[in-house]
């Protein structure tokens, strides 16, 4: 009898066991249900009480799009630090929605007090790309972001001081638009300052950093300050800061960065490319100097950065004294210098620059690379002065492994419909420039197409048949009527040509 007694107290222990699991599942499954509907203050308490018993993630994994986002709204309503912990999970959750869902929930309440705002800087070191780059919208998003409330520029950089994952992102944070917008750099800066006499070399360098993203002329004595009399890897952070800083009261230890062969060279580049924002005159001459360098990193960042002093933006007109300088840098005997100089002058394309890469191109005794160099050079959007001078070398060109033909093709190619008149005109010269000529119009596209109808009025036979071959090249439907009309050509090799345009279209030979 004992022995089936214990039998009916263990069955009896399990019934109880399983009822209670049974309740609790049930108990999870209306707080579930009540985070997605119900009242605000249920909602809040069906979420407190998850988060207490460290249920609220598993609760809802697994759950609906749906839930997740009511689960969101949830921790919105909630407002407490927890809620702001159990939010960053959510801004890698694998549905975008309830991602963007989550970035909202933490711009309203992530800095509501200085509790929520510790939760949410630790966002900013999160090992996770998508929780990382979230928290920083957060702060920063330009429409919605909490911004420079009150005790976040603090907040930032007193996490940047505690922990160095957050130091990049703190600092991204610091000098988004939103926060300069805001003026915040009054106060992130004498902050930042401070940090560049502790004494531990990351947090100096975070500090330096971070200060170099914001900008603020005003810290350019102190960044000169650390780039001389500090270590050698925060001098190299300190020559980026004052590069990305680029102002004229920087320019004097950017030159002498440049100019430093036992400086790493990423930091003599940024050097350079900070000299070439300043961009006076002396930046120039220096940049220019720099052209002959034996560290190809470097000279690259320096005809990088000259074409940066020489047109600021891409809207901006060329700087004429820029533009001297490197006219007179490529009659330089040194080959690098005078490619430095072409190199340049390629990136800013200026017209007035023509005349100096004409001139270049008849020099005698250039080398193969710098004559390519100067022909590129000429190649930008509607440059036709340099058309006929290009057609010269394009006709020399003896195929495609003549690399100052190829050059010339390009060139040729990124003037666009200015040169097409002018290569229509040359295509009968001989079949070698034809086929060359052809190509070039063909890579110009639609825009030339004007040009090529004008052309098939001629009664040119082989400006008919490069005329087809370039339409051919082309392949696009606009040109199909014009290779039609010219299959039915009583010239046989203009309509052969034409036949066989179409078929390689993929359209219906013209017997």
């Amino acid at each position: 009898m004992r022995k089936y007694l214990n039998y009916v107290i263990f069955g009896a222990v399990i019934l109880v066991v399983v009822g209670l699991a049974v309740n609790h599942s049930r108990h999870v499954k209306s707080l579930v249900t009540s985070l997605v509907s119900g009242q605000p203050a249920a909602r809040a308490a069906a979420a407190t009480e998850l988060i207490q018993t460290e249920q609220f993630m598993d609760s809802i994994n697994g759950e609906t799009v749906e839930t997740r986002l009511g689960a969101v709204e949830a921790l919105e309503v909630t407002e407490t630090p927890a809620a702001v912990k159990q939010l960053l999970p959510l801004l890698k959750d694998q549905d975008k929605s309830v991602q963007a869902r989550a970035i909202v929930a933490l711009q309203k309440i992530g800095a509501k007090t200085p509790d929520n705002l510790k939760e949410m800087l630790a966002g900013l070191k999160d090992g996770d790309t998508n929780i990382r780059k979230n928290s920083i919208l957060a702060f920063d998003d330009p429409k919605n972001g909490f911004g420079p409330t009150s005790g976040v520029v603090a907040g930032i950089v007193a996490y940047m001081k505690a922990e160095g994952g957050a130091r990049g992102p703190g600092g991204d944070v610091l000098s988004s638009p939103l926060f300069l917008q805001k003026n915040s750099q009054t106060e992130s800066v004498p902050l930042l300052l401070a940090l560049i006499d502790d004494k531990d070399e990351g947090v100096r360098g975070g500090a330096i950093e971070a200060l170099g993203k914001i900008g603020d002329k005003a810290a350019i004595p102190r960044l000169i300050t650390a780039m001389q009399k500090d270590t050698p890897q925060t001098r190299r952070v300190a020559i980026g800061a004052i590069a990305l800083i680029a102002d004229v009261s920087g320019e004097a230890a950017l030159t002498e960065a440049v100019g430093n062969p036992e400086d790493n060279n990423e930091a003599r580049a940024q050097a350079a490319i900070g000299l070439g924002k300043i961009g006076t005159p002396t930046a120039v001459s220096t940049l220019i100097k720099t052209l002959k360098d034996d560290d190809l990193k470097l000279r690259s960042a320096a005809v990088v950065a000259l074409v940066r002093a020489g047109r600021p933006t891409p809207a901006s007109a060329p700087i004429p004294m820029v533009l001297a300088a490197l006219s007179e840098a490529t009659k330089s005997t040194d080959e690098s210098t005078a490619l430095g100089a072409v190199g340049a002058l390629q990136g800013i394309e200026a017209p007035q620059t023509n005349g100096t890469l004409l001139v270049l191109l008849d020099k005698p005794g250039i080398s193969d690379e710098l004559r390519v160099a100067t022909t590129k050079a000429l190649g930008f959007t509607g440059n036709k002065e340099a058309v006929s001078k290009l057609l010269g070398l394009l006709s020399n060109a003896t195929g495609s492994s003549d690399a100052v033909g190829t050059a010339a093709q390009e060139s040729l190619t990124k003037i666009g419909p200015e040169a097409a008149e002018p290569l229509i005109a040359a295509m009968s010269q001989n079949d070698t420039l034809g086929y060359h000529v052809a190509t070039v119009l063909a890579k110009q596209g639609t825009s030339v197409l004007p040009a090529l109808e004008r052309g098939l009025q001629t009664a040119d036979a082989a400006k008919q048949r490069w005329i087809a071959v370039a339409m051919g090249e082309m392949g696009v439907a606009e040109v199909r009527p014009l290779l039609e009309n010219l299959a039915k050509s009583p010239n046989a090799e203009v309509a052969f040509v034409a036949k066989e345009q179409l078929n390689r279209m993929g359209l219906t030979q013209i017997p």
